[in-house]
């Protein structure tokens, strides 16, 4: 009996552990995905409603190189997404200096497939040469990094599901929250140090953006064991 016992640990419960980190919708080996609840119409005309992961909005802005780049331009690359504006005296500066520290942590550790992606709110004054202007004067690297501007209705449409406080009657309201997307363009979520679900992460905060390159790492390193399809409940 104690042989079997022992031939069981060794051999069949690390892969019942296995199975069921592989299984959850979020664990440590891989992030979780943003739910959202919305309205669905069978064949009768019946209203329901259903609970299913959320993707980045449809979009297409105007990059600091005056190229539009759309939601399906990045897919097939795992993002981070931020709000910002060129002439922010506050959050924007701490934030852009810790992407920048994030995006030399991108490169040291070779992860590739990879953008950051700042959008402005303050469509009005951030033409692409005010954008590309600061970005320079940034010392930031435009290999994987899209400073992006379009009209307020497309920012607002983009921040909202985002849980960004933009608000398009006054521009130039933002708050300091990063967001995960996925290579599918699933909104992803990641764990605090508690190991509880964090859905953004503050771009102030250099512990917070430790946590958010685990989580790229976490993103980039298990990405084959995600099938991405729509979890519904």
């Amino acid at each position: 009996f104690k042989k079997w016992v022992i031939l069981f640990s060794i051999l069949v419960f690390p892969y019942l552990i296995i199975q069921v980190f592989e299984k959850s919708t979020h664990n440590i080996l891989t992030l979780g995905y943003k739910l959202q609840e919305r309205p669905a119409i069978d064949s009768l005309g019946n209203i329901s409603h259903i609970i299913d992961s959320l993707r980045i909005p449809p979009f297409q802005l105007l990059s600091q190189d005056q190229q539009v780049v759309s939601d399906n331009d990045l897919l097939g690359y795992n993002y981070v997404v931020n709000f910002f504006f060129t002439s922010c005296p506050g959050i924007c500066k701490p934030m852009t200096s810790n992407l920048i520290e994030l995006q030399k942590k991108i490169k040291e550790y070779d992860i590739e497939n990879f953008k950051i992606i700042s959008i402005s709110v303050d469509p009005t004054n951030d033409t692409p040469e005010k954008m590309k202007y600061y970005a320079n004067s940034n010392n930031i690297d435009l290999f994987n990094w899209e400073f992006l501007s379009g009209s307020e209705s497309e920012i607002y449409d983009i921040s909202y599901p985002l849980g960004d406080n933009y608000n398009g009657n006054n521009p130039g309201t933002h708050s300091s929250f990063i967001t995960i997307v996925d290579a599918k363009g699933y909104v992803r979520t990641g764990l605090d140090k508690k190991k509880e679900i964090k859905y953004v992460y503050d771009g102030t905060s250099q512990s917070d953006i430790k946590l958010l390159m685990g989580e790229i790492q976490r993103l980039s390193i298990t990405n084959y064991k995600d099938n991405y399809e729509i979890k519904r409940y």
